[in-house]
């Protein structure tokens, strides 16, 4: 069961689609990142001091927004992942194969939760609803139960719910019609309705995230008193402000835009088209026209960046243009990112394929912060809360510029998370892996790897 050799060296292996490692480790980085610098600036007192105007001068807040979408990217290859399978594996094609593939999907998230769980309970952790993330819907629980350890495993519990739902419709669609431009119509429709449900359930008024974001703290906004008041007392350290923001502004935004998944399943729908684009592509002849439009697509894709990276005064944006460009921003991301991703993976005859893409996103340093991003990925935020809380003295963004202890923060955190997560795949995780292979039944195992 235990192949500590081989599993050691399959984390340098790259794999079959190796353009995937690169934006998975770079959105795994960039997830890393969002985090440190919310934990930083705890220590930092809030709009209107001085501390808070020079934390909005620096390149953390200015990259904030930015680095806050790259879970969409997680999303986007997630659905393209699963698309391209029931595409060229066909495990739906029976109820059985369905099951044992959910079973699977679960199986494959356990041994990093039992990970966090243990983590949690070494470091020590207060009282929160800890079996939503074992059953996978902490997503659909107040935001009150929640706990530390287990911030980042929302996500997780999307997935999941997403894994359940999406090889029906995917299923639904492809029994209904094998032509591919009615394929792409329902998923396109399906995106659009996304867009459609973020603008009825959008409040300008009660998520208003430009002013929340200029003035406060991320995690002082929808982080409850209780684990405030654990922090202080635990850590013995002194945050920029005295309390948390009750009730939470945020909930609301939380509850019906951010964390349902009526609101984030665009983005696995746009990996879907994605994973269509990609097998078309592949099974088409040579097309000679339309380089102009990827440099087109290109130059969107940068401009949508670039003002990502730009600061918005709360006064500068009216009701109308927030609901707008917040009820769209997640899906205009996520398609860049697909986009990018499709540049990369399809044939070199093809007029969008781009060799330094490819090249970049398939560089050898990605190989094992891809393989490692999940369990990367749950640990993070925890290792950095221990790391940056016991070290207060050192990590001190008052004294010391919040971009520099940035790096250092993630750099540390992306260390002890990889060698936890390295040992933790090898003697866990993979032979886990093994022995569910083994008792599978061999006819479905074909359906669902």
């Amino acid at each position: 069961m235990w192949q500590l050799k081989n599993d050691f060296y399959s984390l340098f292996q790259k794999s079959k689609l190796a353009p995937i490692d690169g934006l998975r480790s770079i959105s795994c980085l960039m997830i890393i990142a969002v985090h440190m610098i919310t934990l930083l600036n705890l220590f930092i007192t809030p709009y209107p001091t001085h501390e808070w105007v020079i934390y909005m001068k620096t390149y953390s807040f200015r990259l904030l927004s930015l680095l806050g979408l790259a879970l969409e990217t997680f999303f986007v290859l997630s659905g393209f992942l699963l698309t391209l399978k029931c595409i060229e594996q066909n495990y739906f094609l029976t109820w059985k194969g369905y099951l044992f593939y959910i079973f699977r999907r679960a199986c494959r998230f356990w041994p990093g939760i039992l990970l966090i769980t243990i983590v949690m309970l070494v470091l020590g952790e207060p009282k929160g609803n800890w079996m939503s993330f074992w059953l996978f819907y902490q997503n659909q629980i107040d935001l009150k139960y929640w706990s530390p350890g287990y911030a980042a495993l929302w996500s997780v519990s999307l997935d999941m719910q997403i894994h359940i739902i999406l090889p029906i419709i995917l299923y639904i669609i492809l029994s209904s019609t094998s032509n591919y431009r009615r394929t792409y119509s329902v998923l396109y429709i399906l995106v659009i309705l996304s867009i459609i449900y973020s603008l009825v359930v959008f409040n300008p008024k009660t998520m208003n995230l430009t002013t929340l974001h200029y003035r406060y703290n991320t995690l002082a906004l929808f982080t409850p008193q209780r684990i405030f008041d654990w922090i202080v007392s635990e850590y013995n350290v002194t945050l920029g402000f005295e309390k948390a923001i009750e009730p939470s502004p945020m909930k609301p935004y939380m509850e019906t835009f951010y964390m349902p998944v009526t609101g984030r399943y665009s983005s696995f729908v746009i990996g879907s088209i994605l994973a269509f684009n990609f097998m078309h592509a592949k099974n088409s002849s040579v097309i000679f026209y339309g380089k102009m439009k990827k440099y087109l697509y290109l130059t969107l894709t940068s401009l949508l960046i670039f003002m990502l990276t730009q600061i918005v005064e709360p006064d500068e944006i009216n009701d109308v243009i927030l609901t707008i460009s917040l009820s769209i921003i997640r899906q205009l991301f996520a398609a860049s990112q697909a986009f990018i991703l499709f540049c990369a993976l399809c044939p070199s005859t093809h007029p969008y394929h781009s060799s330094l893409i490819r090249s970049f996103l398939s560089l050898r340093l990605w190989t094992p912060i891809a393989k490692l991003s999940y369990l990367v990925y749950i640990l993070h935020f925890r290792i950095g809360l221990e790391l940056i809380m016991s070290n207060s003295n050192l990590f001190n963004s008052k004294q010391t510029s919040i971009d520099c202890l940035t790096l250092i923060c993630l750099l540390l955190v992306l260390i002890i998370c990889l060698v936890l997560a390295a040992v933790w795949n090898i003697f866990v995780e993979k032979p886990f892996e093994r022995l569910i292979d083994k008792f599978l039944p061999k006819n479905e195992k074909a359906h669902i790897k």
